[in-house]
């Protein structure tokens, strides 16, 4: 029975060419063959494809550099000669015998059983001359046929215009490899799918895309296929890890719609478990237990609660919505960092394999795991574009020098500060540590550049040597223009604008306000209840803080307790959403823009809303003239009366549309 064939050369041309010859002549004998490229880096791979295919009863010729000792394949014949020879002289209308090989131990070359009809090769090989069906070329000029028309009308929304969109019957995978052949060929893409990725020369897509990324560089092409993924049941420490990223898109569970009471299949409570001794994780489950108990009873307290005062006489489904809204805002300060949420990712492969290689370097165990878990189903759909994550040279060489380097600086700060001393006494809300510029009418000169011919430099002194006051007023009021609502946004020149703030603020407020992606030094400190917590006034008017502090108390013990037994990083999980944590952010004008005028819409949580309503307010005073263009700050609306009017409003569009009402 004929196995698999490895060839060894010192170039791959070499071998690829050797490789094409054998595979002709096995298909001269109807014996399907099929060239696989073998790495250090992609070992598994190639064991699952040599046992499919070979299963099949496909020869798998293996291309090989002279290194690879490790290979459990050995050559057919001492040499390529030898090897064609002993081709050529089988017996035409041959099958391989389908019996996968056993693995890892050395496939030999035996014998060949002959078959009563033979088995007909699905792919072709370079050797053979095949007509494109659906192209010909003549003097340089493509021309489509009507067979190529029709395919490229199942690819693409127009055939003959000069914009279009790939639809879904393309991969999004050979999309993306036919996108990056845009750099090194001329012609229209149409006619580049229809020339190398109709396969028509029966190359699969697998081959052609490992081409491309092999060619053109995996940085460039990795940009341009995405991928859904969803985490489920992470923890509220491990999901601002996932969300860190700029390059991708985050969707998580919401604290202020879904009740966090409700238990699994299980009859637990949903909350991460991190690895800990025995009787030690008895302690903290008895702890979450708790916790988890107070929140409900004072979750469910607040419905009743806010049903009663209300003086609301229609109380229809937007009304019980926004009633459980209001509860869940307070409320959600007693859940535990620990608790289990889901969430949503759509990142490009390059995107991924950066959240995958910083996850892998993390000293959590529930990250790196994530991350393997991550790279593993992302394989299954672009495998080809993460081929890089685990390679020791590569991806794992990233992975540790952010590890070692993490770790190094950590130890440095823990060793000035023990030589030092610091002073941990928090000062609550955000404090503006840093603007550029000073003086805000320099910005006039960074407006007026795409408009004028000559240099930024050049520009700025013009503009501060001969404008007067009222002159830069007036252009930085031009600029921003008449904004009818806040997504009418200025323009970039508003990004030489730069603010830093510190600020210390509850965890749940964090959660919210992270998943910003246009900012610059976003950094959080360990998580820890020595800074406190606020009591909202809401649980105050319902006569539930006593309740409200007892899971604090709860939360305050199961932390000192993890710390000490050495479980820092795992005492994480103890803290509550309405713990107060420090973090710092930097953002330019015009991202502040966004970040303002969202953040203060009287929908938002009120938490989040009073803390970027004193942002603005300390922008205020350095930039007034930024400040006064930011039209949509809302600073007075009664938050509950403002909940009822959004909850109304998505009542009445899911009413127009047909859909089903939440409740």
């Amino acid at each position: 029975m004929v196995k698999s064939v490895q060839l060894l050369g010192d170039s791959y041309e070499k071998v690829s060419e050797q490789a094409e010859q054998i595979t002709a002549a096995l298909l001269q004998k109807n014996i399907a063959a099929k060239c696989i490229v073998y790495s250090e880096g992609k070992k598994q791979q190639y064991y699952d494809a040599l046992q499919r295919f070979e299963a099949k009863g496909v020869i798998c010729i293996v291309i090989a550099s002279k290194e690879t000792l490790t290979l459990p394949v050995v050559t057919i014949a001492e040499t390529f000669e030898e090897t064609l020879k002993k081709i050529q002289q089988l017996p035409t209308d041959t099958i391989v015998e389908n019996q996968p090989p056993p693995l890892p131990p050395p496939l030999l070359f035996s014998s060949i059983k002959t078959a009563d009809k033979p088995h007909k090769p699905k792919e072709s090989t370079m050797s053979e001359k095949i007509t494109n069906p659906y192209l010909t070329n003549q003097d340089d000029n493509w021309e489509r046929s009507q067979a190529g028309e029709d395919l490229l009308s199942e690819w693409v929304t127009d055939t003959e215009g000069d914009v279009y969109a790939i639809k879904a019957n393309l991969s999004p995978l050979k999309a993306a490899a036919a996108m990056a052949r845009l750099s090194r060929r001329g012609d229209d893409m149409r006619t580049t799918l229809l020339d190398e990725f109709s396969g028509y020369d029966g190359t699969s897509e697998e081959g052609l895309i490992r081409r491309v990324v092999s060619e053109y560089g995996d940085d460039s092409v990795q940009q341009l296929v995405g991928i859904h993924l969803v985490v489920e049941n992470a923890s509220n420490l491990l999901t601002k890890h996932l969300e860190w990223g700029r390059l991708a898109s985050y969707l998580e569970q919401s604290t202020r719609y879904i009740y966090f009471d409700r238990k699994d299949s299980e009859g637990k409570y949903k909350y991460y478990r991190p690895e800990l001794p025995e009787k030690l994780l008895e302690e903290y489950e008895r702890a979450q237990d708790t916790i988890f108990e107070l929140y409900s009873h004072i979750v469910r307290s607040l419905v009743d609660y806010i049903s009663q005062q209300s003086t609301e006489t229609n109380r229809d489904v937007a009304w019980r919505n926004s009633v459980r809204a209001q509860a869940c805002d307070a409320a959600r300060l007693l859940l535990p960092v620990a608790t289990k949420s889901t969430v949503g990712i759509f990142a490009s492969a390059q995107a991924l394999e950066g959240l995958i290689m910083r996850l892998s370097a993390s000293d959590s165990t529930e990250n790196q795991k994530t991350a393997e878990a991550l790279l593993r189903e992302a394989r299954k759909v672009i495998p080809t574009f993460l081929e890089r994550a685990d390679v020791p040279e590569k991806g794992g060489a990233t992975t540790a020098y952010v590890s070692e380097t993490r770790r190094k600086i950590a130890n440095k700060a823990e060793e000035i500060l023990e030589a030092n001393g610091y002073d941990a006494a928090p000062t609550l809300g955000p404090t503006l540590t840093s603007v550029f510029p000073n003086n805000e009418l320099d910005l006039a000169a960074y407006m007026l550049y795409e408009f004028t011919d000559i240099s930024e430099v050049e520009l700025k002194q013009t503009v501060a040597e001969k404008l007067t006051y009222d002159q830069k007023v007036e252009i930085i009021n031009e600029y921003f223009g008449t904004r009818y609502n806040r997504r009418h946004k200025p323009g970039r020149a508003l990004e030489r604008a730069e603010y830093s703030w510190d600020i210390m603020c509850d965890y749940g407020i964090f959660r919210d306000l992270q998943r910003h992606r246009i900012v610059n030094d976003l950094a959080w400190q360990e998580l820890t209840p020595r800074y406190g917590y606020e009591i909202p006034k809401l649980i105050e008017e319902a006569g539930l803080s006593e309740a409200f502090e007892a899971a604090f108390d709860v939360s305050l013990a199961l932390h000192s307790r993890l710390k000490s037994e050495g479980y820092s990083y795992e005492a994480q999980y103890a803290t509550l959403l309405g713990h107060q944590m420090r973090w710092k952010i930097t953002m330019n004008a015009r991202e502040a823009f966004h970040f303002m005028e969202l953040r203060t819409q009287p929908a938002g949580h009120p938490g989040y809303r009073r803390l970027v309503n004193k942002m603005y307010e300390q922008l205020k005073e350095v930039h007034p003239l930024i400040a006064e263009g930011m039209l949509f700050i809302n600073q007075n609306e009664d938050p509950e009366l403002t909940r009822l009017a959004a909850e109304r409003a998505a009542s009445l569009k899911r009413e127009r549309l047909g859909l089903e009402q939440e409740s």
